[in-house]
């Protein structure tokens, strides 16, 4: 049975989206209706639906099922986070990675080690930008998983993050397309997460 209630929530937190509503069918899904703002291309939306799904749940959903309504409104142009530098240093079993995030004047750093293990490699690029970001909230992060799964034939590096605010967990999913460096793109999911929950 599907639990429409939590895939409701999940998608609820990807970043524009304002509503969502998921019509069953049984045990399947006939209609995943969602409501968002114009800072996004719908395409982009409903790819953000099916690998928040995917990576929460382990469900693939038929992006035909989805449909976008994006509300009228003037998007406010402001300064973007980006990750402007990402630097590792060997340390024998374990990794230093150091990360620069720039928000328009702004500079903000951090870094975390880990083992060089293929998976842990990738949650300490997670921690370092979460590091970089500990000036800026009072809430406790910390990067649980990290999966990388195919989409309409691209790879995309998912990053699940629980975040610990006034005795409350939230679970938090962040997603980036991997490109060359799978670091950096472990780095600009936890990004997305910080920048839309922070």
């Amino acid at each position: 049975m599907v639990d429409t209630k939590k895939l409701e929530s999940i998608i609820s937190q990807i970043s524009g989206v304002t509503a969502v509503r998921i019509v069953p069918d049984g045990d399947n899904l006939r209609e995943i209706h969602v409501i968002a703002d114009s800072a996004k291309n719908p395409k982009q939306v409903v790819r953000d639906v099916e690998t928040a799904i995917l990576a929460s749940t382990g469900l693939r959903i038929d992006r035909k099922i989805i449909s976008v309504a994006q509300m009228a409104g003037e998007v406010h142009a402001r300064p973007e986070y980006v990750i402007s530098s990402l630097t590792t240093e060997d340390l024998g079993k374990n990794l230093r990675v150091a990360v620069s995030v720039e928000h328009g004047e702004d500079r903000y750093e951090g870094s975390a080690e880990g083992a060089k293990t293929s998976i842990q490699r990738l949650k300490t690029a997670a921690a370092a930008v979460i590091s970089a970001f500990d000036e800026l909230t009072e809430s406790i992060y910390s990067v649980d998983d990290v999966r990388i799964i195919t989409l309409a034939g691209k790879e995309f590096l998912v990053c699940h993050i629980t975040k610990l605010d006034g005795g409350k967990e939230r679970s938090l999913i962040g997603s980036a397309e991997l490109e060359k460096d799978p670091l950096l793109a472990a780095a600009n999911a936890a990004l997305e997460v910080l920048v839309r929950f922070q």
